[in-house]
């Protein structure tokens, strides 16, 4: 009777020690044990409409439980507290030497979004990012395709592939990786025909009473502005564009420099792109030093020289 009594004990004891972990936010939760429910995949891996279900797990992840680890306003973009439909699941998890990567599936009733979420391995969190969607009205689809491709590095390559009207393949590819504590666009490609629209200079209206201040230009759609920096000597704000192969390669950017004489560099913290100004007469020359594929399509560049317009005459 006695063994019987300790074996009854014992088995209330091991009940006890393995209740669920509560992953509804409800109760504090440990990272450790919020990691785990994460399968570490392998690399490369792709994933698609037809097998993400078979990767996700079947656990529900409550937003506060998710709360617990990152800022609040990164919970409410991955899943909003008014979208009472969607259902947060874990997908993978991607070990790396300095941080580790936790994907999410946040599946609704018309599509599947997935969110990578990084941590350090002090699991501080460092940064999100909403990578693609996955809409259910084109699962099986014969004319349409979207899948994201993780390598080693890892870089999270999205591909989108669909047959427009006359029957003609158009796709779309976007590379992001996590690099210098964030995300960033590192590889754009597409064929698509961009939309017609009318480029808005942000810095038209601007003053123009520096030597180098105005319009540079070889069309509406290529062009440079410079505009005083009002109160510092030899700085300038700029804002370019220009659209390059029939339209199919756009670029843009806004930003400060600084002239040393004739010739001033933009660079900025955290962005890899660099990019060298030379005014000589009335012609800018502009050449590319980086990496500034977040600024444009990756089939042209930030090289080339422009005009610079002579102002309108002032009416009496």
């Amino acid at each position: 009777m006695r063994n019987w009594l300790w074996l009854a004990v014992l088995c209330c004891v091991m009940a006890c020690s393995e209740k669920k972990t509560d992953f509804s936010g409800n109760t504090p939760l440990k990272i450790n044990d919020f990691n785990k429910i994460f399968k570490t995949v392998e690399l490369p891996i792709s994933i698609s409409d037809s097998n993400l279900s078979k990767l996700r797990d079947t656990i529900e992840i409550g937003a506060k439980a998710l709360g617990q680890f990152v800022p609040d306003s990164v919970v409410e973009n991955i899943i909003p507290a008014k979208d009472q439909k969607a259902i947060l699941y874990p997908l993978l998890k991607i070990e790396k030497e300095a941080e580790y990567y936790l994907m999410l599936n946040v599946h609704r009733p018309t599509k599947d979004e997935i969110a990578v979420v990084v941590f350090s391995k002090k699991n501080v969190y460092l940064d999100y990012k909403i990578i693609t969607s996955f809409l259910v009205e084109h699962k099986g689809s014969r004319h349409y395709g979207k899948s994201v491709s993780i390598n080693k590095e890892p870089t999270f390559l999205v591909e989108e592939n669909k047959m427009d009207e006359e029957n003609v393949l158009v796709y779309e590819k976007n590379g992001w990786a996590f690099t210098e504590n964030h995300f960033r666009l590192i590889y754009f490609d597409s064929n698509k025909k961009p939309e017609s629209k009318t480029i808005i200079n942000p810095l038209d209206t601007l003053a123009t009473n520096y030597v180098y201040s105005g319009d540079y230009a070889r069309d509406a759609k290529n062009f440079i502005s410079l505009r005083d920096f009002t109160g510092v000597a030899n700085k300038y704000q700029f804002f370019m564009h220009f659209e390059k192969k029939e339209g199919t390669c756009v670029g843009e950017l806004k930003g400060l420099l600084n002239f040393n004489k004739n010739q001033a560099t933009y660079t900025e913290k955290g962005d890899p792109c660099i990019i060298h100004f030379t005014i000589s007469g009335q012609i800018i020359k502009i050449k590319e030093d980086g990496n500034c594929g977040n600024h444009r399509n990756m089939t042209c560049y930030f090289n080339d020289s422009y005009d610079k317009k002579r102002k309108p005459k002032k009416k009496k």
